[in-house]
């Protein structure tokens, strides 16, 4: 049975030029802290040329552009270095299968795989053991108190956070006899690609609401928007991941690229 006071864990983040691997997206930032209990051993806070531009929603949600990416390493020449901080511990994420999906895709195309036999979720923790009204990072550190990380990159500043509300989660589940064991999946490449869209956690829960969204969008002119409308679905066209909603400003159905909603807000909710 693994003890948490001499478990190794490495808590994983990353930011990405938009939503999806499988139309070309890739990773730009990438934040590690590797502990030993609540120890911290060591970090790794990586800016990275995604060999690619970045869309309008990945530069307002995480502030990057080309410009501070440009001469970066490529994730060819970090690989060894991630993976030697991935191995032989139990890697926490938060919405663990959006972020992995793009690990996966990255060493895939160097013509590797990834095992990681240990691995725990903490938007699957949160959503198995506790009934809150959001399960976003933002929201779960505000639910547990966790003061919010606010020095160096977003990346790393989220994994500050996910590290501090997994420890807090774990101590309050011993409560109902949880131990670290009970906690742990398996990831195996590539187990997941074809399950579904996966997204980031905010922007699925808002979409999957039923509630009517107040959105700003950015169309391909450059020109900004703002509108409510009602969601659909999701779907994957020939060129990327589209929203089908019904536009109340159109009184039409209307579909809007993805990585083009720069904010969203629901109804009712501040």
């Amino acid at each position: 049975m693994l003890e948490l006071s001499n478990t190794r864990f490495a808590f994983l983040d990353i930011e990405t030029t938009g939503l999806s691997p499988w139309f070309g997206d890739r990773i730009c930032q990438i934040a590690v802290i590797v502990t030993e209990g609540k120890r911290i051993k060591r970090t790794l806070d990586l800016l990275i040329d995604p060999e690619r531009e970045l869309s309008p929603s990945a530069i307002h949600v995480n502030g990057l552009d080309g410009a501070s990416l440009k001469g970066k390493p490529r994730f060819a020449e970090i690989a060894d270095q991630l993976a030697e901080a991935l191995t032989d511990v139990v890697i926490v994420c938060h919405n663990a299968k959006f972020d992995i999906q793009f690990l996966d895709n990255e060493y895939r195309k160097l013509g590797r795989t990834l095992e990681f036999p240990n691995l725990i979720d903490t938007l699957l923790l949160a959503r198995d053991y506790y009934e809150l009204p959001s399960y976003s990072l933002s929201h779960l550190s505000k639910d547990f108190q966790v003061s919010t990380y606010i020095e160096g990159s977003r990346a790393f500043a989220d994994a500050v956070t996910m590290k501090n509300l997994f420890f807090l989660m774990v101590d309050s589940l011993k409560s109902v006899n949880k131990t670290l064991d009970d906690l742990i999946g398996i990831y195996n490449s590539p187990a997941w690609p074809q399950e579904g869209i996966y997204l980031p956690t905010e922007l699925s829960e808002a979409i999957h609401s039923g509630k009517r969204l107040f959105i700003e969008y950015m169309d391909k002119d450059g020109e900004t928007s703002k509108r409510w409308v009602t969601p659909k679905e999701v779907i994957g066209l020939a060129d990327y991941l589209y929203l089908q909603a019904y536009c109340h400003t159109r009184e039409a159905d209307r579909t809007f690229r993805l990585d083009r909603i720069l904010s969203t807000e629901v109804e009712g909710e501040k």
